[in-house]
């Protein structure tokens, strides 16, 4: 049997899965997101347990497992769908992740309670810092960690939240060719040993979108700051800021144009996992993830999302960005990196708008396809 036609099968079992899942769910599938399910009252849990493979330029292919649990906190119409997430999955690359993320909405949205956990041993690839390294300097290493992120929002007004932030990750191994040609070593990389992070941080957020998963309106802007210091248990002192803003525009018959603007910067004596980076399924879709590493880092980008039925729909996508050691450096047009590709998507989920989101991203000389759960923004 090929590749390719074992591909489809696995691909087919899937939508099956998710098929079968929907149609045993489908009374709950002709309410809005704005319909309430009362967790407390009836016990409608929507509890979804399913096969996954994933698919990236880090990755290569990968399988596993997934599961997602919708509910509401009470019977509240104006507040959105809290939701679990949990995912396993071991790579065609030798790479195992553990992660859970979840998203809980307190009545009336006035606190948003959002964590990040995970387990990850994970071989990956080095180019060295900058925004101009030659390919030829790939280098390959791997890194074992735990990480854990919770952030609690409190809404201040209307759609204004005020949070705070708490990281902690463990990187406790952390190998390379210790030969002393490595760029690790010439460069001097901050991190390259492992070490632990701790840091607290300050959201500053305006969330006025329309939905978690998949929003067709509405505005989100948020600021980060968190400083990580040794005298709360860091092995390093530095601080990250983030600069975050999307902009969401419904369209005739339920297209949606969306735009996000990304700015990154670590200052200090920031360890190497924790610099900014180009390439992700989320944003500069076809690269790889780090194939650009400095301090700054600068990324723009646009989504076109178009219906084709109540599940099928298309995307296509554009963007721009690059690295830098400073602020400065980012905006000049000289080695901006470009970012464009399609997509297809699938409803898991109609009435939360959660999808199945399969894309293929290209870069300057490079090119990636993404397999994952949810928009990338």
């Amino acid at each position: 049997m090929s590749i390719g036609r074992l591909h489809l099968i696995i691909w087919l079992l899937m939508l099956i899965s998710f098929t079968a899942w929907s149609q045993a769910d489908s009374k709950a599938d002709i309410k809005t997101d704005a319909d309430v399910i009362p967790v407390t009252k009836k016990k409608q849990k929507r509890l979804v347990l399913f096969p996954v493979i994933v698919k990236s330029p880090e990755y290569l292919w990968g399988a596993g497992i997934a599961g997602t649990f919708f509910f509401k906190l009470w019977h509240d119409s104006t507040t959105r769908t809290s939701n679990l997430k949990n995912v396993s999955f071991y790579t065609l690359r030798n790479q195992l992740v553990f992660a859970s993320d979840g998203t809980i909405y307190f009545p009336k949205e006035k606190f948003i309670f959002h964590f990040i956990a995970s387990f990850s041993h994970f071989p990956d690839r080095f180019w060295g810092l900058g925004n101009e390294t030659p390919n030829e300097n790939l280098e390959k290493y791997a890194i074992s960690q735990y990480d854990l992120y919770p952030q609690l929002l409190r809404k201040i007004f209307s759609d204004f939240f005020l949070g705070v932030s708490y990281e902690f990750q463990n990187v406790y191994e952390f190998d390379y060719n210790k030969d002393g040609t490595s760029l690790f070593d010439t460069q001097n990389i901050t991190g390259r040993n492992g070490g632990k992070i701790s840091g607290a941080g300050i959201l500053i957020t305006w969330d006025s979108r329309n939905n978690a998963f998949s929003p067709s309106k509405g505005f989100y802007v948020q600021y980060y700051i968190g400083q990580y210091s040794k005298s709360i248990g860091s092995d390093f002192n530095f601080t990250v800021r983030n600069l975050d803003i999307r902009k969401y525009l419904s369209l005739h018959k339920n297209r949606v144009l969306a735009f996000q603007f990304n700015l990154v910067s670590a200052l200090g004596d920031a360890p190497v996992r924790d610099l900014a980076s180009i390439g992700s399924s989320s944003f500069m879709r076809g690269y790889y993830e780090g194939r650009y590493t400095d301090r700054s880092m600068v990324a723009i980008q646009a989504e076109f999302r178009v219906p084709v039925s109540e599940r099928w729909g298309f995307t296509t996508f554009a963007g721009a960005g690059r690295v830098g050691t400073s602020y400065d450096d980012l905006f000049q047009l000289k080695s901006i990196k470009p970012s464009f590709g399609v997509g297809l998507r699938y409803a898991l989920r109609p009435k939360e708008k959660l999808n199945l989101r399969i894309d293929a991203g290209f870069g300057k000389q490079s090119q990636g396809t993404y397999i994952n759960i949810g928009e990338a923004f």
